[in-house]
This record gives structure tokens, sequence and C-alpha cells, in this order.
């Protein structure tokens, strides 16, 4: 916990905080609350402080800090507190004595794809200031190595720092990494879909492989619907195939012909449908796990505190639950190609 919340007073339960507290602060204002706090309001309370585009401070004699004046020098993005006559924050770089009442950049983006690296980049601008190796990638702008010191930014503003203790719509992002993995570059979606309004990105391998996306990422009710649909629309080039002798042979001989034009039709409009999915699960696809994730995350962490569970068996839950599963995804390629042959066999025996 940042030392200068120890002993200030949560604005909400009037229950001071310590030490072993789980604090969020307001991205507007810098109010701290306990987190259960914040998940019961939904919303920082301290009207007050933001009728007057003041900032929290901590108070000297604890309890509820009174509001900041436009002339103090607490930074409205990251929360830094600067020394006077600083023009700019030392930790972020956002002028200290300008643009207080204005909206802040922390919460609004500056083009639709969310972020910015930097000033004119193009891509999500999502990047982690420490050199900590775990991962690095410049893809669609993103440069991830670590959990320690996000920065992400609007166009024409400077980044803001996140660190795994960073609240993202009511979880850590912390959390977050445990869930999808160290290495994993869905955490810049995840940031982005928390803070905007925007739902659809790209996902190549759900756009040409749903079924086998939502098995890896184990949101295994979600591959069952479209491995099912999946299979249900492949029916009619089964049924090409085993009838035409694309395999090498022919299976069977159906009593209808394949040129006639319902056939053709029926087989065009799964053709359509198979497509339409593709194309659906690929922009989706990564909203949807953010939201699986965010679920799942939050199901733990309410089980561990009602179990009184340590950190580490949280943790601990959260990396098995999340997570790859590449098993399952061979499993399933094996079992839909046994279905598809043994649907060929039948119409071999019946036909």
């Amino acid at each position: 916990m940042n030392e200068k919340f120890l002993d200030q007073e949560c604005i909400v339960c009037k229950e001071k905080f310590n030490e072993a507290d789980d604090i969020v602060v307001c991205p507007d204002c810098g109010t701290p609350y306990h987190r259960d706090c914040w998940n019961i309001e939904k919303r920082c309370v301290n009207d007050e402080l933001h009728a007057s585009g003041g900032v929290w401070t901590k108070s000297e004699k604890g309890g509820t800090a009174d509001p900041q004046t436009e002339n103090d020098l607490r930074c409205i993005r990251c929360g830094k507190e600067n020394q006077p006559g600083q023009m700019f924050c030392s930790e972020c770089g956002m002028p200290l004595n300008s643009n207080r009442n204005s909206e802040r950049p922390f919460n609004n983006y500056g083009n639709s794809n969310g972020f910015n690296q930097n000033q004119g980049a193009a891509g999500t601008g999502f990047n982690n200031s420490q050199n900590d190796g775990f991962f690095s990638s410049n893809q669609n702008g993103f440069n991830q190595q670590g959990t320690d010191g996000f920065n992400f930014g609007g166009a024409g503003v400077q980044m803001v720092k996140l660190t795994k203790d960073s609240d993202i719509n009511g979880i850590k992002l912390g959390d977050f990494f445990e869930y999808a993995g160290h290495k994993s570059m869905m955490i810049a979606n995840f940031v982005r879909f928390a803070k905007s309004n925007v739902r659809i990105s790209i996902n190549i391998g759900a756009l040409f492989f749903p079924e086998y996306y939502f098995f890896y990422r184990k949101m295994n009710k979600t591959g069952a619907l479209f491995l099912a649909l999946s299979f249900l629309l492949m029916i009619p080039n089964l049924i090409y195939a085993g009838q035409s002798g694309a395999y090498g042979m022919v299976f069977f001989t159906m009593p209808f012909n394949l040129d006639s034009n319902a056939f053709v039709i029926i087989y065009n409009i799964c053709s359509v449908i198979s497509t339409v999915i593709n194309v659906l699960a690929g922009v989706y696809a990564n909203y949807w796990y953010y939201k699986r994730a965010r679920e799942d995350i939050l199901k733990i962490r309410s089980d561990c505190v009602d179990q009184q569970l340590p950190e580490s068996e949280a943790v601990m839950r959260i990396q098995k639950t999340g997570g790859t599963s590449w098993a399952t995804v061979i499993c399933v390629i094996v079992g839909e190609l046994v279905l598809s042959l043994g649907l060929m066999l039948l119409l071999a025996v019946i036909f």
C-alpha cells in the first residue's frame, strides 16, 4: 500500500487505512477507498472535491483530507505530490497549474484505437516503462516487458503510469496478468475495454479457428457452442465430399443430385453463415475473454475473502482458472475428426 494513505480515513466507511488494506483511488480526484467500499458505491462519492475541481491530498491529522486548491501541486493524472514551483509532474509530465477543470486524460482517449504510444503514433500505445524482461513486442504499438510501471495516454498527451495495483474497472491490473499470462498481449485490450466504449478488436486465431481458440483460452462453453455450429454448418460439405469422391473414394450416394438448386443453395447459405460466425468471433473474442476474465477474478477474490484465504492462494486460483490449454485443443481436434468420420460412415451405412 502507498504510505501516503496510511492512517487516512476512507470516505465511505470512515475506517482508517492500514498496511493490509486493498486500496483503490478515484482516477479523477485521487480520493482513496477500500476496494470493497468502492465496489459498493460504484463511483467516487467525494462530490465536493469533484465540484471544486480539486484533488485529494493527505491530511496530516489523519481522517478525510481537505480539497486541494488550484494552486496545489498534486498531479491530477497520476497523483504524484510535486514540490512547489514545479511546472510539470515529475512522474508523468502533466502540467501542474493548468487544465485542472478539464476532462481527465486518464479516462479520455484521443482516437478510436484507445491509446497512442506517443504523440502522433498509431496503435494501442500501451507501454511498460520498466525493463523487467518478461516480454517485448512492437506489434500495434504495444511494448510490454513486465508488470511494474505501465504507461498509456491519448493523442497529444503524455502517458499515464499504471502499476500492477492499478484499478481496471474493479480489477487489479496484476490480477489480469496472472489470469491471461505475463507474456500475454491481451492486457492492452483489457485496459482499452475497461477505459473506453470500444468493444471491437481483431483476433486472428478466433477469426479462422474460433472453436479451437475458445477452448485454448479455457472458455469451454463458448468453445462448445462454436464447435456445434461449425459442425452443423459443415454437414453439407461432408455430404459433398463423401458423394463426389473428394477424399479419393465415394463413401455413399445420396438420393439427390449434388448439382440440384436446393443443395447448392443450402451449401452456399451454410458457407455464408460460417463466414459471418467466424468474423463475429474474430472481432469480439478479445472482449468476450475480457468479460470472462473479469467475472472469474471477481468470483475468486470474493470466495477467498469469504474463506479468509491468503493472497498466495488467490493468485494461484487465478492462474489456474485462466491461462491456456493446448491439451483441450488437441482433444477437440481429434474429437471433431472422429465425429466427422463417424457421420460419413453412418451415411455410408444408410445410403
